[in-house]
């Protein structure tokens, strides 16, 4: 069964990743080429098969204009194992860090947390595969295509899963709003780390609280009583990635 990735950035680190099996690049026909030549050059050199078609057949195909008029036909997400995002850990030379996520919905939230997690060198993302959305081409464009260079497992359960990385050695660290909780900067996360982040409307499920090793929470000095999870995770994978000393350059802002 065949997807279609859609905008331009995620396209380009699709094929730029060679994880995915591509099946052809869709280019519009009424688009200016130079809108086309990095994502063209990109095809041409991973022999990628390009076809032109009229936008309106383009539009059909997503049901939006969120194509950037171009698309990318692929076979299915390439999800890895948690042994995987191990040996990458030990590539790297460093104690694992991963990013679990406890049902969370939207592919928004998701994609940002997934490009965060990119951005920071995470080993993997682990993901439920029950009530929570997989790595589909709306999490692809939000990630701006950072999902194709991440590992990311899809488990049964989550909870046992948990239990099975601390029995691995790793601390298992579920961000919380309570105020009562340790405080991000309180913590050391200097360490195998897994960080557990929760549903946009209910938090972290009781199950999953009782499995982490810790609850903390990033306090809040405005009037706002609570961030979006994709911004709090991604300030936790920050926080985390500091502790290592491994951060070397300031990142592009767009």
């Amino acid at each position: 069964m065949t997807e279609l990735i859609y905008r331009r950035n995620a396209i380009l680190e699709t094929i730029l990743a060679s994880r995915r099996n591509i099946v052809r690049l869709l280019l519009s026909r009424e688009a200016s080429p130079d809108n086309q030549n990095n994502v063209i050059a990109a095809a041409k050199s991973k022999s990628v098969k390009i076809e032109r078609i009229p936008r309106s057949q383009m539009t059909g195909k997503i049901g939006n204009s969120s194509h950037q008029d171009v698309l990318l036909e692929v076979q299915s997400y390439p999800y890895a194992e948690i042994a995987d995002m191990y040996v990458l850990s030990e590539k790297d030379k460093e104690s694992p860090l991963l990013l679990i996520l406890d049902q969370l919905q939207s592919p928004s939230n998701f994609g940002r947390l997934l490009r965060s997690a990119e951005a920071m060198g995470v080993h993997g993302v682990i993901v439920q595969k029950r009530r929570a959305g997989g790595v589909t081409p709306a999490v692809v464009a939000a990630s701006m295509g950072a999902s194709e260079h991440l590992l990311i497992t899809r488990v049964t359960n989550l909870s046992r899963t948990i239990k099975q990385l601390q029995t691995d050695n790793l601390w298992v660290i579920g961000l919380d709003t309570n105020t009562e909780c340790n405080a991000l900067s309180e913590i050391d996360l200097n360490r195998a780390l897994a960080i557990v982040i929760g549903n946009e409307s209910n938090g972290l499920r009781r199950l999953i609280r009782d499995c982490c090793d810790s609850i903390i929470t990033i306090p809040m000095l405005g009037k706002i009583e609570s961030l979006n999870a994709a911004i709090a995770g991604s300030i936790a994978l920050y926080a985390a990635r500091e502790a290592r000393n491994q951060i070397t350059r300031y990142p592009t802002i767009d």
